[in-house]
């Protein structure tokens, strides 16, 4: 039996490094007001961490708001001393009794009652401790944990550091990146319990599942702990549950040999024509369950665990073309390749520490919509909390999970004596078996950009990435493993490698290189796995002003502090004007910025995708944000709302899409104009498809016009045709507009690309003539018509109190007399506008179909 210690009755009082030593806060009279004073007790939560208490303390100002971060950092300068009483369950009484930590971020010293406990180090680790003799029955028990200021940088690293010099696994991120600022949490992160059971007890319960044929087989491992020190048989019993929750096996009792604490049973389970797991847009995601019980000698139940897991098969094969030394990275899930549509995951949020169950919902929702397949969790954030994994193995969304070892910037290889290698060892070995369960686990890889001194990733031959490897193989046998990302003979892209056959998983670019550089480095690189590169862009317009006060928001570049302190890697203010002119307002330099980001990343994976299966898959950075920016590479910002790339990205990712490829936004008046159209498709063969494309100008007057049938091969990527034009000097803008449909003329999909002619690219653009639109709601759906008589130019769905919404497409253009139809999830006031077009606000009531989840529906910050 369990009983949580969680919630908001802890205590918490910070002090100077070191003074509980000589204040003895371990006593259970201790009390802060004694002589010489230290301050008051401050309600605290747990899961949680110290500088979110401060915060509801009103010891600080919001940390996201300005620069305000800086005056939080002393937080985590200091000792925190946790505190809270409990009663022990009258159900607990007389039995074995464990006080169990899921992780305290960083380093602790427990105390019950006064009794020193024990001392733990390590974020990532679990701990507890028997309090079978310590515990009291008759009266409150008063637990103390004391949490140490954090690990010195020197231990850690932030971005620019040494590599060489980290010694510890904690957050790197925290401490500084080009994502987010400096703001260390500390704390008792995860959940802290009792748990009462007879003389054995579960220490782990490992499944593992093999396809034979039409049929599959689950081997479950129970690992057994005794308080009992002498050789003993204990017993287990196991039922196997349909993902509908009828019983399919039951072993009678298997008996195992326990000796010095420790035994192991292994029960063997046959699943005749196994329901697969298959990731998100292939199958269905079916989860079976394991109910395993370990038996007291009176045949009662002494302690039990469920296990949700899958049966797949994944392994990684070879990329088309791929050199003889290039590792595999196609990977085939049940005998089915897989195209990754994938995207880089951050922590959730700078203050990782409190649960945040409504944010992981939202961002994975917003992953499964946009047809994503598989997240990298990056090497400087988290081992992630169990529902992140969860919710993926519900969404079908594969995890790329790294070992927290990351690039540094001065130096990018991890150390490599003896004292290191133990440690991450000993860290893995815990780590692995926490999460080797879920089905969405796909591979264990050894950090972000590890590279020798000339910037080559390093390969299993480091004497750390070869410890880790070790780990893996022997604790989670048959999950791919990857030495590090990038990986291959070259970290970056480059097209000046096209041919040579050096780009195998690469890294690069981060931002929008220009009208003609973006398209020709796409256009050439060769790599056979992209798993990270970006496009810079604003944040969206309510969250600017929310984190940033009105005397800050303009001007958006590196002479404004808060701009710098909100994304100065990311500032690129030069970059819009030089294409879209001056710009005068917060207003249309969010507009411009969001565009590029959005054209920029579209064009990145259409690019990659058209080489399917030379290419095996991408990985944009970033899904989310930690900290609230004012500009950076992520697609959905730190609120939850979607910018404009999300929507481009999702439209790219789609299983069947048309695409165009093109060598430049801008082209010069009197130039032709040529694109070559191209469709993708993941699903099996559509025979008997048509597709158009028709060059328009803004006023929606077609200017130029192809199209044809297309016999779409089953899951590949197509050539169509092409399009070309000699551009004159009537039109500025012109708009490119694919669409695709079925044998039934069904529309699958449908395209957009702007672009410019003449000397002064998109100058003007922002102030296209204005048109109206029609604007309908009928229930949950909303039903637009352009009634004007120029292109509505990128309409959105805009939330006007940041709260979630979830249409079903966004961020779009509509010619003069069209019509469409988007579904809306989701309730509270709506803006609906485009650039050049009033906005029409709405409301919808909440629905009793309302998807987007049974928690918080908006997110407001402290």
């Amino acid at each position: 039996m369990k009983h949580k210690l969680d919630g908001n009755t802890w205590q918490l009082i910070y002090l100077m490094p070191s003074e509980w030593v000589w204040r003895s806060v371990w006593k259970e009279d201790w009390d802060p007001q004694a002589a010489p004073a230290a301050g008051q007790w401050m309600p605290a939560i747990v899961p949680g961490d110290v500088i979110s208490d401060a915060l509801d303390a009103r010891l600080i100002d919001s940390p996201y708001v300005d620069m305000q971060s800086r005056q939080a950092e002393w937080l985590s300068e200091r000792d925190w001393v946790y505190r809270r009483t409990f009663e022990l369950p009258a159900d607990m009484r007389g039995r074995h009794t464990r006080l169990c930590f899921d992780g305290v971020d960083f380093t602790c010293h427990v105390y019950l009652n006064g009794e020193f406990l024990g001392k733990h180090e390590g974020m990532f680790t679990h701990f507890d401790f028997d309090i079978s003799e310590h515990v009291r029955a008759d009266m409150p028990n008063t637990l103390t944990v004391v949490v140490e200021h954090m690990p010195p940088v020197e231990s850690v690293q932030g971005q620019i550091g040494w590599s060489s010099e980290a010694r510890l696994w904690k957050s790197r991120f925290a401490y500084n990146w080009d994502w987010c600022t400096r703001l260390v949490p500390l704390g008792i992160w995860q959940s802290v319990y009792l748990t009462a059971t007879a003389e054995d007890y579960l220490q782990d319960v490992w499944v593992r599942t093999h396809i034979q044929g039409e049929n599959a087989t689950v081997d479950v491992q129970a690992q057994i702990r005794s308080a009992v020190p002498v050789e003993h048989t204990t017993t287990t019993r196991c039922r196997l549950y349909s993902p509908a929750g009828d019983l399919l096996a039951d072993s009678d009792g298997v008996a195992a040999s326990v000796y010095g604490g420790n035994g192991t049973a292994s029960i063997h389970l046959d699943v005749a024509e196994p329901q697969l797991w298959y990731p998100n847009g292939i199958g269905e995601q079916t989860l079976y369950t394991v109910q395993v019980e370990v038996l007291s000698p009176a045949q009662e139940i002494s302690d039990s665990r469920n296990i949700r897991f899958g049966i797949r098969t994944i392994r990684a094969v070879p990329n088309a073309g791929a050199p003889a030394d290039a590792l595999p990275y196609t990977l085939e899930i049940n005998g089915r390749m897989m195209f990754v549509k994938g995207w880089n995951w951050a922590p959730v949020d700078n203050l990782y520490g409190r649960l945040q169950p409504e944010r992981y919902e939202r961002l994975l929702q917003l992953a499964r919509h946009a047809h994503c397949n598989l997240l990298r969790v990056w090497g400087g954030g988290l081992l992630e909390r169990e529902q992140f994994y969860d919710l993926c193995d519900k969404y079908g969304i594969l995890i790329w999970q790294e070992f927290h070892q990351s690039s540094s910037g001065i130096n990018n290889r991890p150390p490599e004596d003896n004292a290191y290698l133990d440690y991450i060892e000993k860290q893995a070995r815990q780590m692995i078996p926490l999460r080797r369960n879920h089905p969405a686990l796909a591979i264990w890889c050894g950090g972000n950009e590890l590279m020798d001194d000339r910037h080559t990733p390093l390969s299993d031959a480091h004497p750390a990435l070869a410890k880790l490897k070790q780990a893996v193989n022997e604790l989670d046998p048959g999950r791919l493993w990857l030495p590090t990302s990038s990986s291959g003979p070259v970290e970056a892209g480059d097209i000046k490698l096209k041919g040579t056959g050096k780009m195998h998983d690469v890294h690069g670019s981060w931002q929008y290189q220009g009208p003609e550089e973006q398209y020709r480095f796409y256009n050439n690189i060769d790599a056979l796995y992209h798993s990270e590169f970006g496009v810079e862009g604003a944040a969206n317009l309510i969250t600017i002003r929310r984190f940033i006060s009105p005397h800050y928001q303009w001007p958006p570049d590196g002479t404004n502090p808060a701009w710098v302190h909100h994304g100065s890697w990311w500032l690129h203010r030069d970059k819009l004007e030089r294409m879209f002119g001056p710009l005068e307002t917060l207003e249309t330099f969010v507009r411009a910025s969001q565009w590029m980001q959005a054209e920029g990343l579209r064009y990145a994976i259409e690019a990659n995708r058209r080489r399917k299966w030379q290419c095996s898959g991408v990985s944009p950075w970033q899904l989310n944000e930690a900290f609230p920016n004012a500009a950076c590479t992520n697609a959905v910002d730190y609120i939850g709302l979607t910018k404009p790339a999300y929507w481009w990205v999702r439209r790219a990712y789609e299983p069947v899409h048309i695409s165009a490829q093109y060598d430049r936004v801008v082209w010069e008046t009197g130039s032709r104009f040529s694109a070559e159209i191209w469709c993708h498709n993941s699903l099996s063969r559509l025979a008997g498809a048509h597709w158009e494309a028709r060059l328009c100008d803004l006023n929606g007057e077609t200017i130029a016009h192809t199209g044809g049938a297309a016999d779409l091969s089953g899951n590949a990527s197509l050539h169509l045709g092409s399009l070309s034009h000699q551009l004159g000097e009537l039109h500025a803008h012109y708009l490119l507009w694919l669409s695709l449909y079925s044998s039934d003329n069904t529309l699958l999909s449908r395209n957009e690309y702007l672009f410019a002619a003449g000397k002064d690219a998109f100058q003007g653009v922002l102030r296209t003539a204005p048109t109206t639109l029609s604007v309908r709601r009928q229930n949950d759906h909303v039903r637009l018509r352009n009634t004007g008589t120029v292109t509505a130019m990128f309409i959105q769905f805009i939330p006007t109190t940041g709260q979630w919404l979830l249409p079903s497409d966004d961020y779009f253009c509509m010619a003069p007399g069209e019509e469409r139809t988007v579904q809306l999830e989701g309730h509270g006031r709506i803006d609906i506008q485009a650039w050049n077009t009033k906005a029409h606000r709405l409301f919808f009531p909440p629905l009793s179909r309302h998807k987007i989840g049974e928690n918080k529906v908006e997110f407001v910050i402290v």
